[in-house]
């Protein structure tokens, strides 16, 4: 019998890695073949992933938790923590979406069917945040706006009531008052919701309205939407950040921030004794799990991981990309970004901390720093307006950057199923989705809005957040096995992971992860999560027939309470109802083996994610690979 020769292929002995790369040819051949969309250009994707980490968690959210937990105390376990948990899943995340071309339920699918309950559960958890991270551009969208007043609000003389200036709006209360009597409209607790407050129910409407314009054509829209959205926020906030360094007393806030001993020279001038005990209340800090828990947190919300959007968009990679030096660069710019966020917003509180004469521990903190702090202190610089808005339209474009980043990551994810009608046009889709999450979210829009951000961002992520990152690393290094990642890891950038890596994601992560959620659990039964109530600036008491109004301090315009029955029912289901997702999805999957193939339930995926998974598994038997 003749048997053909092998073919053999003729290569250019002068040929250079110029004109025939094997590489390359491979990363033509599957771009073409695999049928999914994918970016325009590589920087469209880093501008997309820089647009969508670096957001209001670094400007409003970052400071916000440096200013709860001492200063620059809580910088140690933010940097421990992107060193161990963040740095780390980012990868692993860019790897799931980059490998199997899939969102996160399909990217969890792919890796194993008892897993799919990871990518529901991070789906979940995405639209919740959307939900109150939208309420929180909308009040950037109604200080934009005011910005443009002939004289900024906060900054006009106090309101009149019946001829006589209102006792507790003074001259240092003023942008404290419009905030919560102008603006919110707030009511007294979360129980009295007393109406909806109409205009933050527009800029709501704006902000929902606006990420749908940018979500039009998915990536195609938004892949040229960061163009701007992405590269303007860095360009104001240097500009914010050389105005800041302007401001008498800067150097306090900066030194606070930097310094976790430091205290302004007045307070030790006045009382010694505070300041010790001050500078021990902070370093005391470092003791509480949930300060643990919101470093972990923020850098979650910084580097936009276990909410899906960073699988989405590493899904619209060629498999080649190295996404290695991706996470890297991307994590240091994201870190920095932070770090000239904090140094100019705590420049700007420092300034009006001086000014005021009272601590910085004294002044506004929660979701009303921003709106408070910065904007006394910009009404006080020349060009006041100019600032302000530029202040506000940066906050805007960096929510708006990570919000329809968040929206892309729950298409992506959906596309992966059979849950979205594939002949209705995708535009439809989007449009429907932003107008049903407007509805859902019209409850941010009462004026008792302020109180269900706040509950929303103490559960609809931080613990979740945690329970997702530990299964999905546990995913990964345990049962898809870490030999076999670190192998794909290989193919896909060129490097092999050192013994750093995988013992941070085999051991030190989940370990560290599971340690800080189980901690604060149990400190969460200990001390009850509390909420800022508002008690009024001044109470009105009759003396005869006169209405006296007697000032009251400000640091008691509100007061710590305990969420009533209902929110706590609240916070409980934005918990279980995404973390419930894991061991019910791995339940449905075991039970036809357990009961036989009756029991059997068909979940809603894409005929091809079934079709590559007839056996239940991905093309290899799971296997538990533990070698470092």
């Amino acid at each position: 019998m003749k048997i053909d020769p092998e073919p053999q292929v003729i290569v250019n002995p002068n040929a250079t890695k110029e004109t025939y790369d094997p590489v390359e040819e491979e990363k033509e051949e599957e771009k073409v073949n695999d049928g999914r969309d994918e970016w325009g250009s590589n920087i469209e994707f880093i501008l997309s992933t820089i647009g969508s980490v670096v957001g209001l968690g670094n400007l409003w959210r970052f400071p916000i938790k440096v200013k709860e937990y001492g200063g620059a105390v809580f910088l140690i376990p933010y940097f421990i923590m992107l060193l161990v948990e963040g740095i780390p899943l980012f990868m692993v995340e860019l790897w799931i979406g980059q490998k199997f071309r899939a969102g996160c339920i399909g990217g969890f699918y792919k890796i194993n069917k008892y897993l799919t309950g990871i990518g529901f559960a991070t789906w979940m958890i995405g639209f919740y945040t959307n939900l109150y991270y939208n309420a929180v551009i909308m009040y950037t969208i109604y200080y934009f706006f005011a910005s443009f007043s002939a004289t900024l609000p906060w900054a006009t003389p106090c309101p009149e009531v019946i001829g006589t200036e209102v006792s507790c709006c003074t001259n240092l209360t003023r942008a404290r008052y419009y905030w919560y009597y102008e603006v919110l409209q707030i009511s007294d607790s979360i129980n009295n919701a007393d109406g909806f407050n109409w205009q933050c129910t527009l800029c709501l409407f704006a902000a929902w309205l606006t990420c749908f314009l940018c979500m039009l054509k998915g990536i195609k829209t938004s892949g040229k939407v960061v163009y701007v959205t992405a590269v303007f926020p860095f360009m104001a906030l240097l500009g914010l950040f050389i105005m800041s360094m302007t401001l008498p007393g800067s150097g306090e806030g900066v030194k606070y921030f930097f310094d976790p001993t430091y205290q302004f020279s007045f307070v030790k001038e006045k009382n010694a004794s505070l300041t010790n005990e001050t500078v021990a209340s902070n370093w005391d800090n470092l003791l509480k799990p949930y300060c643990w828990m919101e470093a972990a947190t923020q850098i979650f919300y910084s580097l936009s991981l276990g909410f899906g959007s960073c699988i989405a968009f590493a899904s619209y990679n060629p498999p080649k990309t190295n996404f290695y030096r991706h996470a890297l660069g991307i994590s240091v710019v994201n870190s920095v970004s932070s770090m000239l966020a904090g140094v100019t917003i705590f420049a700007i509180i420092g300034s009006s901390a001086v000014l005021n004469e009272i601590p910085i521990s004294e002044l506004t903190t929660g979701p009303g720093l921003a709106f408070i702090a910065v904007s006394e202190a910009i009404a006080k610089v020349p060009a006041a307006q100019l600032w302000s808005a530029l202040f506000f339209l940066m906050l805007f474009m960096l929510g708006i950057d990570s919000q329809f980043a968040g929206v892309e990551g729950m298409m992506t994810a959906l596309d992966d199923t059979t849950l979205l009608p594939k002949k209705v046009n995708r535009t439809i889709i989007i449009g429907g989705f932003c107008g049903f999450s407007f509805l859902l979210g019209l409850p941010f829009g009462l004026r008792s809005g302020l109180y269900l951000v706040d509950l929303f961002d103490n559960f609809s992520a931080n613990f979740p957040l945690m329970m997702v990152a530990f299964f999905e690393v546990i995913a990964i290094s345990w049962v898809y096995g870490i030999n076999r990642f670190c192998k794909d890891f290989e193919d896909m950038t060129g490097y092999y992971p050192n013994i750093v890596w995988k013992f941070l994601w085999v051991v030190l992560t989940p370990a560290t992860l599971a340690f800080i959620l189980i901690y604060s659990l149990i400190d969460m039964f200990q001390n009850p999560i509390t909420y800022d109530r508002f008690t009024g600036c001044g109470e009105s008491l009759l003396m005869g027939s006169d209405e006296v109004v007697i000032d009251v301090p400000q640091s008691q315009w509100t007061t710590p309470d305990i969420y009533p029955a209902w929110g706590w029912v609240l916070a409980a289901f934005l918990v279980l109802s995404s973390f419930l997702f894991i061991p019910g999805m791995a339940l449905l999957a075991v039970l036809p083996k357990l009961f036989g193939p009756r029991f059997e339930i068909k979940l809603p995926l894409a005929p091809c994610l079934l079709e590559k998974n007839t056996n239940g598994q991905t093309d290899a038997e799971i296997e538990l690979d533990t070698k470092i």
